[in-house]
């Protein structure tokens, strides 16, 4: 089961990231491309795709290939989108220019305005990954914690708080994962839509794994400390 949690944890951020990677290239476009130089913008995005597919690999075997086509679908959605975004502003800059000639202060505000509208779409997109995320693990979370209640390894409180840890743990994941994919394509530019879907996957499944340990260590704490306390009353 773990394995396919992981697959669709990964195809829910790496659709999501895909769905992005037009505005992220609208953000690359107004800004992104002066903050490093084309040797360290492909260095970074060579080690970013390596790191996450290999995380990939690991956890989600075959879902990088399976997933392609539909990455593209998704892929050339967000590009329509990001034409639009570009689009828009095109057609002010153009206005502009035609009445009194495009200012600097003009210019500006034109690209603060792209960079606004192409943050939205990136924060909706890591929005709508992360109410998914949220749903799908709190599903295997709540089947979990059933199971081992029936089982008698965990009380209902604790299946309960299972359910609850898995369910904000998947969301934080899966929106970080298009984060991470939509914030690499913004710095480093245009990337086809299976290696912005491998990143976002990687991002997601890599986050989820450290989230898990990171709650596990808190709640082994928060056990030896209740169970310290309770041998100091008895």
């Amino acid at each position: 089961m773990s394995s396919q949690r992981n697959k669709i944890l990964g195809s829910i951020a790496g659709s999501g990231a895909v769905a992005v990677r037009g505005a992220a290239e609208a953000l690359f476009s107004a800004a992104g491309k002066r903050l490093l130089d084309d040797g360290a913008r492909e260095g970074l995005r060579r080690v970013m795709v390596e790191n996450t597919t290999a995380v990939v690999d690991a956890l989600a075997p075959g879902l990088s290939l399976g997933a392609q086509t539909t990455a593209k679908i998704i892929g050339d959605q967000g590009g329509t989108q990001a034409a639009a975004i570009v689009a828009q502003a095109g057609r002010h800059a153009g206005q502009a220019a035609l009445t009194d000639g495009v200012s600097a202060a003009v210019a500006k505000g034109l690209a603060r305005e792209a960079m606004r509208a192409a943050g939205r779409e990136i924060l909706k997109g890591a929005g709508k990954a992360a109410g998914i995320g949220f749903v799908i693990d709190g599903a295997f979370g709540a089947y979990e914690g059933v199971t081992a209640y029936q089982r008698g390894e965990m009380t209902r409180k604790e299946a309960l708080a299972h359910a609850a840890q898995e369910a904000s743990t998947g969301a934080m994941a899966t929106g970080a994962g298009v984060l991470l994919a939509a914030g690499l394509v913004a710095v480093t530019g245009g990337a086809a839509a299976p290696l912005v879907f491998a990143v976002g996957a990687g991002g997601a499944i890599g986050a989820k794994q450290a989230l898990r340990r990171l709650v596990g260590r808190v709640s082994s704490k928060v056990l030896a400390r209740n169970v310290a306390d309770e041998g100091q009353v008895g």
